[in-house]
Formats: C-alpha cells, structure tokens, sequence
C-alpha cells in the first residue's frame, strides 16, 4: 500500500508543477508590456528518494524516485547589466540637462539673426562712422539714439533671460532633489517588505522589479553607489552621503542658494552625474555668458564714455558721457542724450559743429583691441562667446544621441534576457500542460488501481 501513496504524492506534485509552471508563463504573458517587468521562471528539482529495502536486491536497497519539487520562482536578470545601465544614465541625464539648458541659452541670444547683438552692435559702429561724416545732422543723431537705446535694451533683455533661466535651473535642482528623495522613500519602503517577505520563505519578485525600475530611474536623476544585503534590503549611498539605509531612509536637503558655493555643502559636492550634474554644470556655463556678456557691457560703457566726454556736441557741451550704468543689466544710453541728440559729442574741437573727429574716434573702437577683453575687439570677444556656446551646445547634442545609442544599446541586451518573449512563453505553457496531463493520468490510473485492489479483490 505504501507504494501506492507514494505514487500518488509523486502524481500529486507533478500536478503542482504543472499548475505552477502554467500561474508563472501566464504572469510573464500578462505582464509582457509592464515597464520594468521581469521574466519569471520556475526551478525545478527531482525530490529526495526514498530508500526502501528489496528483496530482489538484498545487498543494498534500491532508491525509489519521489517526483519533483518546485525550488522557486525566480527572476531572469544579469545584475551587472543592470549596474552597466545606470552608469550610462547617470551621463545620460547629465547631458539632457545641458542640451536643455544650452540650446535655450543659445535662443536667447539669438545668433546668428538681425536681432542679435552682433548685428545691433555693428549697426551702433556704423552709426558712429556715420555721424563722422555728417557730425550736423539731426536725423543721423536721431538714428544712433535709437540703436544705442535698442543695443542697451538688447543687453538689459539678455542679462534678465539668463537670470531666469537660472531661477529656472535652480527651481529645477529642487523639484530633482523632490523627486530623488520621492525614490529613496519608496526604495526604503520596498526594502521593508521585501526583507518580510523572504524572511518568510518567499521570493517578492514583483517588489523587486519594481524597487529596480525605482533605481534606474534614481540613476537618470543622480549618481549613487548601490549595496547588496544578504537580507535582500539594498543601501543607496550619494559618495558619503547615505540615502536610503535598508528600510531606513534618510534623502538629502535643499540646496541653500543664497550661499555663494550652493554646490560645495553637504552631499552636492559629490555629484557628478544625472540631471542634478548636469544643472550643477548649466549653472557654471551659465554664470560665466552672464560675466562675459557684464564684461562686454561694461568695457563698451567706459571705452565710448572716455572718449565721448573729451568731445563736444552741437551746443559746445562736453564731458557729457554717453552711457549710464555699470554692466549688462543697468546700461543705458544718458537720458539727457535722449532728450537732445545735440548733447552726442562728435566734434573733437570746441565750437565746431560740424566736426565730426570724435564720433570717428569712437567708431574705430570696433577694432580696437581691448587689455579687459582678453586683447580682442569687441567683436571679436562677442563671436568669440558665442563661438563657444555653439561649440558647447553642439557638444550636448553629439553626447546626448551617444548615451541615448549606447543605453538603448544595452537596454536591448536587457530585454533579450529579462524581456517576455510570447513565443518562448506559449511553448512553456504548452510544456506545462502536457506534464499537467501526463500527472493527471498516473493519479487517474493509481485511483483506478487502487479501486480494484480495495473493492474488486473479494475473497
């Protein structure tokens, strides 16, 4: 009789098997378009046998087979693809940032364009050169008011777009420092179960895919270094900086923008990826257009203010200076040169109005060059600027496409391991119903069997 039991347990598991193997392939199949979805699959073992003596074969006992047990599900996933993936984020969300950041930067001065400050500020030279030739001319001063009024307005404008742009990468930084401490919490959180969960013998495989999809998204945000715990817990850590600690959680803190070095307190000075690097890096770029464009304004007020105030306009004025301000963001052509065009010093000798010496002087400034500009014209250092900022913009744009290829790249290598294929799956399911049809019928014959051996055999 004890035969017949234990067939019966070995047709009783390969049902199970059966059963199992079909819940895990419909799981996979369910679960084929899931973002972060890992194939599952069963393992399967030959149980333990049972010795049992013999007496067709006295010497030693024979070793009777008692079917199969189904060790765990588990997920089908290269660990060290995973961690190759999230390096390659933390480039890929660095370089975003900048392309982002970057080409709005490049909008907003607008090069090359009639708009832009290349073409106001040889319009305000020509102006001059102008002038020179007809220093009485009331409409010619009339022009070059309104271009310097434009060219000034131009870079109080410009100033005040990047100091937005800057509000706005800083408000950015906030909303990812939200965000990056958002995933740390749900992480711990995942941490929590998932250390529950195995602790009780089972294998949390959908808490684990999705605590994975939480870090490959934390990588896009920001570098972190990634510990394993043998409890099935991981600790995320920002240099020395820990944020997530097991099912503790710890985050990070605002950045303090009033402080002259934001990015040097606390964690900041560790990052070096993800989108909150790339705005560390924007902010960088961004401050020094902003000084070369205060540079830029500031040498153009005192270079044509030193040689308009030893002129004298059509009213025998002088030392009268044709800008006001100190930089890009407070030039201003003199409101009393507004008023009257007449007070526009372009003589270079004292009641000779129709001098126009000085404006001739202070038109051969384009080409001058300038110790404060690095030794270039004015010209020169502005192309020079936005030679720069091209040539960075379109740096972005290249690394941006290379990461983008190189994570898709192994993104696709991912899928190929840990993907759902629906052919695979439809034949697994299939292999499971002809083994769930195959342990149905030893049961089906055993009960059978045992059906004349208890009520058949009369005696």
């Amino acid at each position: 009789m004890s035969s017949f039991f234990m067939a019966l347990e070995i047709g009783r598991r390969g049902l199970v098997a059966g059963l199992t193997g079909m819940d895990v392939s419909g799981h996979n199949v369910a679960n084929a378009n899931t973002p972060g979805y890992t194939r599952q699959r069963i393992e399967l073992s030959a149980s333990a046998p049972y010795t049992k003596p013999s007496l067709g074969k006295p010497e030693e006992p024979l070793q009777l087979g008692t079917g199969v047990t189904v060790e765990q599900i588990s997920r089908v996933r290269d660990r060290f693809l995973d961690g190759q993936i999230r390096t390659e984020l933390h480039a890929l969300g660095n370089w975003e940032t900048q392309r982002d950041a970057l080409s709005e930067i490049e909008t907003v001065f607008m090069e090359p364009s009639e708009n832009g400050l290349n073409n106001l500020i040889s319009q305000f030279w020509n102006d001059w050169q102008e002038l020179s030739r007809n220093a009485e001319n009331s409409p010619i001063r009339s022009v070059l008011v309104q271009d310097s009024v434009t060219l000034a307005n131009f870079f109080n404008h410009t100033n005040s777009l990047l100091e937005t742009i800057k509000t706005d990468q800083q408000e950015l930084a906030n909303i990812h420092i939200n965000d990056i401490n958002s995933k740390a919490r749900q992480i711990a959180a995942l941490n929590k179960q998932i250390v529950n969960i195995r602790a009780a013998g089972d294998q949390p495989n959908d808490l684990m895919d999705k605590r994975d999809l939480l870090l490959d998204e934390l990588a896009g945000l920001v570098n972190y270094t990634l510990t394993e715990n043998d409890d099935g817990s991981v600790n995320v850590d920002l240099g020395t900086q820990n944020l997530v600690d097991g099912s503790d959680y710890t985050g990070i803190g605002d950045i303090d923008w009033t402080d002259p070095a934001p990015w040097s307190g606390g964690p900041y000075d560790q990052v070096t990826g993800g989108n909150l690097n790339g705005i560390k890096d924007v902010l960088d770029k961004l401050q020094a257009y902003q000084d070369n464009l205060d540079t830029l304004a500031a040498n153009l007020i005192a270079d044509v203010n030193g040689v308009h105030e030893a002129g004298y306009g059509l009213d025998g004025s002088t030392g009268v200076q044709y800008f006001t301000g100190t930089g890009a963001a407070d030039i201003a052509v003199n409101g009393a040169i507004v008023a009257d065009p007449g007070q526009i010093a372009a003589a270079a000798i004292e009641d000779a109005p129709g001098n126009g010496a000085n404006a001739l002087a202070i038109a051969h400034l384009q080409n001058s060059n300038v110790d404060a500009l690095g030794g270039t014209s004015f010209d020169g250092y502005y192309k020079n600027m936005i030679a720069r900022l091209g040539v960075e913009t379109q740096e972005s744009m290249r690394m941006v496409d290379n990461q983008q290829a190189l994570v898709d790249q192994l993104s696709n290598r991912r899928e190929s391991i840990s993907g759902v294929s629906m052919d695979e799956e439809m034949t697994n399911i299939m292999q499971y119903q002809y083994a769930y049809m195959g342990s149905a019928r030893v049961v089906s014959v055993l009960d059978s069997m045992l059906d004349t051996l208890i009520n058949r055999m009369a005696v």
